[in-house]
């Protein structure tokens, strides 16, 4: 067998990401990407959200469903496949979440396409940019 290849990692400044980027890994035969999912427990008992970038002591994350709709009939965004590998349905949330480490329990390993992990990286994005806005504001 031949080595395998190494997978291209987007370089981000030091100056326009304050917070570590978890490394991206891509599996040769699919073009998935490898990416971390934790439980994040809530008031409702939680559900399983996808890892997108450490911040100080918290966790960029955004939330995994199976369902099409949230709340009043607010769409959630459908996913190519379910990054758990189940085989069901996957959506994920339209809004991210920025929330201590010590909330997110059950860590594990999941696989999402491109197309996927775009959608959820521009939400993550979104959420860090909320947070460190409001956080500026504060002091």
């Amino acid at each position: 067998m031949s080595a395998p290849k190494k997978a291209n990692k987007p370089q981000a400044s030091a100056a326009r990401n304050s917070g570590t980027v978890p490394e991206i890994k891509v599996t040769e035969r699919k073009g998935l990407i490898e990416v971390n999912i934790k439980f994040h427990g809530d008031k409702n008992g939680g559900h399983n959200h996808v890892i997108v970038e450490d911040i100080e002591d918290k966790h960029v994350s955004v939330g995994l469903t199976t369902k099409s709709k949230k709340g009043k009939n607010h769409p959630n965004l459908p996913l190519e496949q379910s990054p758990l590998g189940d085989g069901k349905e996957s959506f994920v949330r339209r809004q991210g979440t920025v929330a201590p480490k010590k909330e997110y329990k059950a860590p594990r390993k999941g696989k999402m396409t491109q197309n996927d992990y775009t959608k959820v990286k521009k939400i993550g994005e979104k959420a860090k940019k909320k947070y460190l806005e409001e956080k500026a504001t504060k002091k």
